[in-house]
């Protein structure tokens, strides 16, 4: 009888220490999980695969519009330090056209004829590095790297009984690019910035300033 109650004592003492000793081991391997810590404290923890779209303005040298698009990048954090490349590529709405009428003669008689073009800047794309400082949830960083940019047109010919013609061209150019801009994120993956980039071609450049959402994967809620 004096075995047996020993033994359920015991039993019980087992559990109620493991009762006890439950919060101690929790929080014992929170405690080995990795922080990033800054002299500010905690930080936000940036490092993942991100995809997102963007929108805004553009301006070249004599023109302007609107861009739409997409991106895509990565992050990895140390410290208060974010590191990363991000590829991006944006439709235009800049479009531009002419049309004129003149007079050609063919000896016998003058024809009034028409000629008109329009032409286009299809897209523009970016590949670059990217690299900032981190304060909490804030992120503000700078961009350099590669740009591109493809513009397309065409046009007509009309001389009426002698016959008229028509042409197309399209050209891919390629530079570089410089940019800056900041970062906010939201709840669990999501989050939202402001961007300016400028591209530089020969001869030319192009001026953007953009909005835009990205979403990032891997997110962990533990970590922050």
């Amino acid at each position: 009888m004096g075995g047996e109650v020993m033994k359920r004592f015991v039993t019980v003492g087992c559990v109620a220490a493991a009762l006890a000793t439950a919060p101690v081991a929790a929080q014992a391997a929170d405690a080995a999980r990795p922080i990033y810590r800054t002299p500010a404290g905690v930080v936000y923890d940036w490092t993942g695969f991100y995809v997102g779209a963007h929108v805004g303005s553009i301006s070249t040298d004599g023109d302007s519009g609107f861009i739409g698009g997409g991106q895509a990048g990565f992050n990895y954090q140390v410290g208060q330090w974010v590191f990363g490349a991000e590829g991006q590529i944006s439709a235009t709405s800049i479009k531009d056209s002419a049309s004129a009428s003149f007079a050609v003669s063919d000896g016998r008689n003058v024809i009034i004829g028409t000629a008109g073009a329009e032409a286009g800047l299809d897209w523009i794309s970016t590949l670059a590095a990217r690299a900032g400082l981190a304060y909490d949830r804030w992120l503000v960083y700078g961009k350099l790297g590669a740009a591109w940019a493809h513009a397309s047109g065409s046009g007509f010919i009309n001389l009426g009984p002698m016959g008229g013609a028509t042409f197309s061209a399209s050209n891919t150019v390629s530079g570089w690019m410089v940019g800056f801009g900041t970062e906010y994120a939201l709840r669990d993956n999501w989050s939202v910035k402001l961007e300016y980039n400028m591209l530089d071609f020969d001869p030319g450049s192009i001026h953007v300033v953009k909005g835009g959402v990205n979403y990032r994967f891997g997110f962990d809620p533990r970590r922050y």
